[in-house]
């Protein structure tokens, strides 16, 4: 077993990773359900949008339902880090939440007859790739967190600069909302709030990124 925090790996902490590493990957899919959920904003059917949001919430649900027996699991643990542990459960919940309340504005975007100006779509588009990427690549690294901590490290590392890109989408999108909303307050406003609650995901994912970077580089100094 892999020794840190100055004991043994215990089975209950590898049940407590592999519990986690599940969550993560039910948000990953939610937040690729998201990105679908954007492709079909372009064509302005609200009804199909309605749908499309409907099924988002449905995934959204099952990474509460599995967040609440994780953290209730941790509770009933007397293991070093749990604290740390269940930080990471409480982001994962927390980013899909956030995803929930963009996407619930941009179905009332759609729903209140507003439509996408091309380039803000095309920003928005590569602003939840990019979103997508960095959420991959932090699940890609806690895959990693038993059995190469330090590959784990490195992939932390990206997620750093992948959230300092989509600060930069993020001022570009702001940028251009002004610029092609500025004679619409409502619609700007409920755009605004939508942005806002993705840049937010970024920033969950980062601070995500940095415990479980934090947890990683005590495994890679005892190996």
């Amino acid at each position: 077993m892999t020794e840190y925090w100055g004991d043994r790996e215990s089975i209950a902490e590898m049940h407590v990773v592999e519990e986690l590493c599940n969550l993560a990957r039910m948000g990953l899919d939610t937040i690729g359900e998201f990105q679908e959920f954007i492709r079909l904003l372009e064509a302005g059917d609200a009804r199909v949008v309605g749908r499309a949001y409907e099924k988002l919430r449905s995934g959204i649900h099952s990474v509460e339902e599995t967040k609440v027996m994780v953290m209730e699991y941790l509770v009933r643990l007397s293991i070093d880090g749990k604290d740390l542990y269940a930080s990471l459960t409480l982001a994962v919940d927390k980013s899909v939440q956030k995803i929930d309340g963009a996407a619930y504005r941009l179905y009332m975007y759609i729903a209140s007859g507003y439509t996408f100006k091309d380039e803000l779509y095309g920003l928005i588009k590569d602003f939840v790739s990019k979103l997508v990427e960095e959420y991959r690549v932090f699940y890609n690294g806690l895959m990693k967190l038993r059995s190469d901590p330090r590959e784990c490290i490195k992939a932390m590392n990206v997620v750093v600069k992948l959230e300092e890109e989509l600060d930069n989408y993020y001022r570009s999108i702001e940028l251009e909302m002004f610029k092609k909303l500025a004679d619409n307050i409502p619609a700007l406003m409920i755009m605004k709030d939508a942005m806002d609650f993705i840049e937010e995901v970024s920033d969950i994912i980062k601070e995500a990124g940095e415990t479980l970077r934090y947890i990683a580089l005590h495994k890679a100094s005892l190996e």
